[in-house]
C-alpha cells in the first residue's frame, strides 16, 4: 500500500514538473523579414545545444524562463530582447553600419577569435584558458575582462567566443581614453569586433 501511495506521489510530481515547462518558438529575421537559418540562440548569454532550421526557426521548452533572449548569426549581427513569457516570438537582427576599415589578414588560419588576437594586438595577453587582460588596467570588482562590442552591441564572452574568424570584418582594442564613451564598463579595456 505505501508503495502505491509513493508511485503515485512521485506520478503527481513528474505531470506536475511537466506541466510548469513551457514550449517557447522563436523565428529569427533578417532586415528584409527573410529567416535567417542558422541562428544561435543564448538565453541570459547562455548559448543553446541547438540553432535556428532553415526556416530560422528555434523550438524549446523552457524549465525556467529566461530574462533576456539573444539571436546571434555572425554575418549579420545580433539582437538581444528582454523576454516578455509569451509562447511565440519573432527576432530581428538588422546589419551594423561599416564602422571600421575592412581586416585583409587571413583570418582562415586560425582555430577561434583567440587565436585570432593572440600576437596581433600589443598588450593584449590572453592566457592558456583563453582568460583576456589589456594591459595597463587594473582590476574593477575583482574582475579584469574586458568589455566585448559586436557590431555596436555590448555581448558576453561567452558570445565574444563563438565568433569565427573567417566572418570578422574588423576588430579593434580600445585602451585609456578611448573607453571613456563605454564608461565604467569599459574599465577593463574594450574589444570591438565588426562582423561582415
Amino acid at each position: 500500500m505505501k508503495k502505491n501511495i509513493l508511485l503515485f506521489g512521485a506520478f503527481i510530481l513528474c505531470l506536475n514538473l511537466f506541466a510548469q515547462s513551457k514550449k517557447l518558438t522563436i523565428k529569427v529575421l533578417d532586415g528584409n523579414n527573410n529567416p535567417v537559418a542558422g541562428a544561435i540562440i543564448l538565453f541570459d548569454d547562455v548559448r543553446q545545444k541547438r540553432w535556428t532550421n532553415s526556416n530560422g526557426i528555434f523550438k524549446t521548452k523552457l524549465e525556467l524562463e529566461p530574462k533576456q533572449i539573444s539571436a546571434f548569426h555572425p554575418k549579420i549581427g545580433i539582437k538581444k530582447i528582454k523576454y516578455n513569457g509569451t509562447k511565440k516570438l519573432f527576432i530581428k537582427i538588422k546589419k551594423g553600419k561599416n564602422l571600421y576599415a575592412k581586416d585583409n589578414s587571413n583570418r582562415n588560419q586560425f582555430y577561434n577569435i583567440y587565436d585570432y588576437l593572440r600576437g596581433k594586438f600589443p598588450g593584449v595577453n590572453i592566457a592558456s584558458d583563453n582568460t583576456i587582460t589589456i594591459r595597463g588596467f587594473n582590476t574593477v570588482n575583482g574582475s579584469t575582462t574586458p568589455l566585448f562590442i559586436l557590431n555596436g552591441l555590448s555581448i558576453a564572452q561567452e558570445t565574444f567566443s563563438i565568433i569565427s574568424p573567417s566572418d570578422i570584418k574588423s576588430i579593434k582594442v580600445l585602451k585609456g581614453p578611448d573607453t571613456a564613451i563605454y564608461g565604467a564598463r569599459g574599465a577593463n579595456g574594450v574589444i570591438v569586433v565588426k562582423t561582415m
